[in-house]
């Protein structure tokens, strides 16, 4: 299933015409269908941008060579689905798209902040965004499933019911489910076998599994302001420029002009679009300046904590006002700046000693903490101060306590703590070691496990010096259970072994390998209907078998290209 999951990203732009004639643009045909030009460039484009993403790099030419056959094969299984839907008149509705991911809640989904409360899966918060888009749009989750995902679990089932099953394979599923069977079972358990790794085995997975130790730059910070609070000389500044930017507001100058001319300098200012508000709803002192204002005047500026606001009216109706707001800021002087920068110098020799949170609690300051965050992004607005200050983030390690800086939009001095500054592309061998010991352990376990139970059975068993442990199993049928686990796999194997006159086969099941071996069998005739072989045989089928499937077709089908790589 994964591999059709990767498959439907780039092929799921193409909307194949099965019924086009025109072949003058065609790419090519697959079991009779055209394959427009463009179409195939398409998809090709994304299998490109794919590989581009996931590689950091565009490929080489021997790489778009196969690249441009993975195209060819992933355009082929979707013809090949896309004809057997036709065949079996398979369709997905959105009842269904609904109720699916209503009953089976993808695992992913479950795993989703986007959908936690109080840091636990918020099933009704889900359900709402599921049949309304909000407060998150899932519907590319729906299409896939109503596209993709439901089609095929349905063509699965008719695979099984119509083509999959033979009548002599029916016939002897029938025999092994209406039988019953004196069996042992030989146990190998890959955890019992020594395996060495050396460095060069060691080197080589490391080699070859880079991305998967591929680590993505991030940076966690920490802050405290240290607020400046403008002195009466300081209003008494920004104030003049407040009232020479409304005086050429109401000489007609745009105040988008204004803002962007005025030098930063002589004051900081921001324009706020408030839109339409209900007249009744404004505060009563802008009420009472608007009622005589004409459209597109502003009101004298009024006093706030950290400067000058002025309200300018644009339009009124009936009932509406619009109107926007323009704040100018009280910029701190050199002599209002320096007790607070005192403070703030303190502050940050205190966090070298004791850390920035306990520091700020000494002197009752607010302390923040961010996110992980991307290494050009910072978690408070200070823009006038953004490049200067991810220019020393960029450098500076886990620990690093920043010099004071002063930003003029916070109207306060800031302390940053770099609490984790995650800078490396990739994990080095020495941290991934332990983890690549331990999964090639598992891994030349399960080979060297597996050699030793097709070794001992080849042997014959009866002349082999080596006797792995085993139980005798009395009576077993197809629903026997061993160690909690139900034996169905083994059971069908090893009957099905003994009746074909086979040599008995090394069946995986719950982590280790068993070799069944039949010793006597009976046949108790009773009729099985067909659905109970149908489940049966689903029980047993191979994991990937509906992949196997769509291989051979893949192979089968008439593929005729007409441009080339």
């Amino acid at each position: 299933m994964n591999k059709l999951l990767i498959m439907t990203f780039a092929v799921v732009l193409l909307l194949l015409a099965s019924c086009a004639t025109n072949t003058g643009n065609s790419a090519g045909r697959i079991n009779g269908t055209i394959i427009p030009n463009d179409e195939f460039v398409s998809a090709y484009r994304g299998h490109y941008a794919n590989f581009s993403f996931a590689a950091g790099r565009s490929p080489d030419q021997d790489e778009k060579v196969l690249l441009y056959k993975e195209t060819w094969k992933n355009i082929t299984r979707y013809v090949i689905l896309k004809d057997y839907y036709r065949k079996y008149k398979i369709t997905a509705n959105a009842r269904e798209v609904i109720d699916t991911l209503s009953s089976s809640i993808p695992a992913h989904i479950l795993t989703s902040n986007l959908f936690k409360t109080n840091g636990k899966f918020d099933k009704q918060l889900y359900l709402q965004s599921l049949t309304s888009d909000r407060p998150e749009n899932l519907a590319p989750l729906r299409r896939h499933y109503q596209e993709n995902l439901i089609p095929i679990m349905k063509l699965q089932a008719k695979l099984i019911e119509n083509e999959l099953i033979s009548p002599a394979e029916s016939k002897q599923i029938a025999k092994i489910l209406s039988s019953n069977a004196n069996m042992e079972l030989f146990i190998f358990d890959p955890k019992e076998v020594d395996v060495k790794i050396s460095e060069s085995e060691i080197n080589s997975y490391y080699g070859n599994n880079l991305k998967r130790y591929s680590l993505k730059p991030f940076r966690r910070i920490a802050y405290s302001l240290v607020p400046v609070v403008p002195d009466s000389d300081d209003h008494l500044l920004s104030k003049a420029l407040a009232d020479s930017v409304c005086q050429a507001i109401n000489s007609g100058i745009p105040a988008e002009d204004i803002i962007h001319t005025t030098n930063s300098s002589s004051g900081l200012m921001t324009l706020v679009d408030n839109g339409y508000v209900k007249t009744v709803e404004l505060p009563a002192d802008i009420q009472q300046d608007f009622i005589l204002l004409p459209d597109g005047a502003c009101s004298p500026p009024q006093r706030s904590e950290t400067g000058w606001t002025i309200h300018q009216k644009l339009q009124s109706t009936k009932s509406l006002t619009q109107y926007r707001t323009i704040i100018v800021q009280s910029l701190a002087r050199t002599i209002t700046l320096s007790t607070p920068e005192l403070k703030a110098k303190n502050l940050m020799n205190l966090a070298l000693s004791i850390g920035l949170s306990e520091a700020a609690n000494e002197f009752d300051l607010g302390y923040t903490e961010s996110e992980s965050l991307s290494p050009d992004s910072l978690n408070f607005y200070a823009p006038e101060l953004k490049n200067q200050l991810l220019k020393k983030l960029r450098s500076a390690p886990t620990g690093t306590i920043l010099e004071p800086q002063y930003s003029t939009t916070l109207s306060a001095w800031i302390v940053i703590e770099v609490l984790e500054n995650q800078t490396k592309e990739v994990q080095s061998l020495d941290e991934v070691k332990n983890q690549i010991i331990s999964e090639l352990t598992e891994i030349r376990r399960k080979e060297i496990n597996l050699q030793l139970a097709q070794s001992w059975t080849s042997a014959k068993r009866l002349i082999s010096s080596y006797l792995p442990p085993h139980v005798k199993l009395t009576g077993a049928n197809i629903d026997t259970v061993w160690q909690d686990k139900a034996l169905d796999s083994v059971y069908y194997q090893a009957v099905k072994a003994f009746m074909d006159k086979k040599e008995f086969p090394a069946v995986e099941h719950n982590g280790v390998l068993i070799v069944p071996v039949v010793k006597e069998l009976e046949f108790t005739n009773q009729k099985v209907p067909a659905e109970q072989i149908r489940r049966a045989y689903v029980r047993i089928l191979p994991n990937g078998w509906f992949d196997k499937w769509l291989d051979t077709k893949v192979k089968e089908a008439k593929v005729s290209i007409y441009n080339a790589p």
